[in-house]
Order: structure tokens, then sequence, then C-alpha cells
């Protein structure tokens, strides 16, 4: 009897020395938006996005862009569309901010990097989110593309950016499954 007190101690134990890590929403796909007051792992001297993906605290993110925020996901493009109208006009301003962002998916960091504009005159060696022009337009969704790095020439179609494919391939399904996937 006394070794079933010493399993709930321990599982006590267990349960309240896990680092308390954020849940995400009830979705399956999140892209966390952090502003840039939030990140200094990338800007850092000795930035490293992979060790900056495990340890960015997602309950600093300034706003949580879930798939039901999500209106498509262009798969050719690795371009993501965004209903405006979902957001007020402060957190209409955060999406358009210079930003950092994490991209979750089955609760898995998969992805993060620099959110910039189309045509932003810096250039980052990590993934970036870039508001495409159209994004301004009234009555326009909110569209980001996922690439690479800023100021490079490619042409389509764009990989998605985790190199592993069963993750991609996850993404791609769970999107079709929706009925947001654009192919």
């Amino acid at each position: 009897m006394r070794w079933i007190g010493y399993c709930w101690l321990f599982a006590l134990l267990v349960g309240c020395t896990q680092t308390d890590q954020p849940k995400p929403p009830s979705s399956q796909f999140a892209v966390y938006i952090f502003d840039q007051t939030a990140i200094n792992q990338f800007e850092a001297p000795n930035h490293n996005p992979t060790t900056a993906l495990q340890t960015i605290d997602l309950t600093k993110a300034s706003i949580v862009l879930a798939e039901t925020d999500l209106l498509a996901y262009d798969w050719n493009n690795q371009q993501i569309n965004i209903d405006k109208t979902l957001f007020s006009d402060t957190e209409q301003q955060l999406l358009f901010s210079d930003a950092y962002f994490v991209i979750v998916f089955n609760q898995q960091r998969i992805i993060t990097g620099k959110r910039i504009l189309e045509f932003a005159p810096t250039s980052y060696p990590y993934p970036v989110l870039s508001i495409q022009a159209d994004s301004y337009q009234p009555n326009q969704p909110i569209q980001y593309a996922l690439r690479n790095a800023s100021l490079g020439v490619s042409r389509p179609p764009y990989p998605f950016l985790n190199p592993d494919p069963t993750i991609a391939e996850g993404v791609k399904a769970h999107f079709r499954k929706l009925g947001k996937l654009v192919d």
C-alpha cells in the first residue's frame, strides 16, 4: 500500500517540475507572432534560428493566428491568406508590423523566422514570412508568403520550409481536410 503513496508522490513531483509550456490553440496549426521587443534570439550577435525555435516562449506572442483565422493555404506559392475582418484595428497593426514568427503544427514548433514587408530592403539568411502588397488593399485578406530567405529570387513552386517531408505532408493533408488547401 505504501508503494501507491510513493507513486502518487512521484507523479506529483514530476508534474510540478515540468517547465510550463504554453498550450497551443485548439487548432493543429498556428502562427505565433511576436513584436520586436519580445524576441532577441535572432538579433543577438550569435543568433541561431534553430535554438531560437526551441527556446522562444510562446506565451509572449503578441498575436496567435489559428487555422480558423486562415482563409486558404496556397501550397504552390506557400502563401497564407488570413481574414482581416476577424481582427481589431490594433491587432491588424500588429499583423503588419515588424515582427518574428513561429509556426506550430501538432504541438511541434516547425518553422521560425522574421516577418517582413514583401520588398524589404534588408536581407535575412533565415525564413521570412513576407507580407504581400495586396494585403494593404481594402477588403483584401492579409497575405503572407513563406520564403527560405529574403531578397532571393526563387521560382514557384516554393518548398515548404520545414525539411521533414512527413511534416510538410502532414500540414498539406491537414489543410486539404479542412478545405483550405489551394493545390
